[in-house]
C-alpha cells in the first residue's frame, strides 16, 4: 500500500516506479480525502509507504492532514517508509512524519530522498527542457536505491538530500509554506478559457468556477502549484503574471 501526493507529476512517477517493484497498490491522497476514506485494512499488506513532495523543507499540508485522520487496522509492525522527491534539501521532513505517525503507534522505518525538478515557480524560474531532462535522468538512480531497499525492508536513513543541519533547515524554512497557504495571491488573466481543470484537480476544493472563471473560495490551499502548472491556456499566475517563470509538469508520467 503507497499513499502518495502529485501535483505535477514527479512523486506519482516515483510512486508508480515503486508501486512496479514491490507489487504494492497506490492511493492518491486527493482522491482518498474526496472520498473521506481514511480506514484502511493493512492487516495483509507488507509495506505501508508514503511518497510526496517536500514543500519548504518539511510535508505537505494534505500530508498533515490525512495522517491526522488516518485509521490503520491490522496494524502489527508493518514496514513502514517514506520517499520525498524534493528540488533540492528535505530538511526534517521525515521527522515530522515520524512524529505524525508515532502519535498512532505508528513506527517510521527508513526514509528516502530523490531530487528531480524543483517547481516553485514563486521562487525561480523552471528549468529548460535540456536541463528537466539531466535532472529526471539523475532521478534514476535514487529511485532505483529506493526500490531495492523497500523491497529488502531496509531499515534507517537513506535519505543522501536533507541538506547539513536539516532539522535548523526545517525551522527556518518551513513557516514560509506552514503560514503562506493563503490563496489572495492567485491571479487570473483573460487568458482562461474556462476549461474548469484547475477546479477539478485542486486537493483541497479552494477553487470554484464563477461564470466561467476560476475563484479561489477558501482562505488557504495546499499551494501546490498544481492549478498554476496545469492551466493549459497558461492564465494562472502567483501575484502577479509569471509566462516568464515557465511551467512543469513532469513529462514521464501521465496526469
Amino acid at each position: 500500500m503507497i499513499f502518495y501526493f502529485s501535483a505535477t507529476g514527479n512523486s506519482k512517477y516515483v510512486a508508480e516506479r515503486v508501486a512496479g517493484a514491490t507489487d504494492d497498490h497506490l492511493i492518491f491522497l486527493r482522491d482518498a480525502i474526496r472520498s473521506r476514506c481514511y480506514h484502511f485494512d493493512v492487516s495483509l499488506e507488507k509495506r505501508i509507504g508514503f511518497v510526496v513532495p517536500a514543500y519548504c523543507c518539511g510535508l505537505p499540508s494534505i500530508l498533515n492532514f490525512f495522517v491526522d485522520k488516518l485509521r490503520l487496522s491490522g496494524y502489527e509492525d508493518q514496514y513502514v517508509y517514506l520517499v520525498l522527491t524534493c528540488g533540492s534539501a528535505t530538511g526534517d521532513a521525515a521527522g515530522q512524519l515520524g512524529k505524525l505517525l508515532g502519535k498512532k503507534g505508528i513506527a517510521l522505518n527508513a526514509q528516502f530522498a530523490v531530487p528531480m525538478v524543483d517547481n516553485n515557480v514563486t521562487a525561480h524560474k523552471i528549468p529548460d527542457r535540456e536541463e528537466i531532462d539531466r535532472r529526471l535522468d539523475g532521478a534514476e538512480e535514487y529511485i532505483d536505491e529506493a526500490c531495492r531497499a523497500i523491497r529488502a525492508r531496509g531499515a534507517g536513513d537513506y535519505n543522501r538530500c536533507q541538506g547539513a543541519l536539516p532539522g535548523a533547515l526545517t525551522a527556518a524554512s518551513y513557516p514560509a509554506y506552514a503560514f503562506g497557504r493563503s490563496t489572495k495571491p492567485f491571479v487570473v488573466t483573460g487568458a482562461c478559457i474556462g476549461c474548469g481543470l484547475c477546479q477539478e484537480i485542486c486537493p483541497c476544493g479552494a477553487i470554484t468556477l464563477t461564470d466561467g472563471r476560476p475563484a479561489w473560495t477558501k482562505p488557504q490551499c495546499v499551494r501546490c502549484l498544481g492549478c498554476l502548472h496545469r492551466c493549459p491556456a497558461e492564465a494562472i499566475h502567483w501575484k502577479k503574471p509569471s509566462e516568464d517563470r515557465g511551467r512543469y509538469r513532469n513529462p514521464r508520467v501521465e496526469l
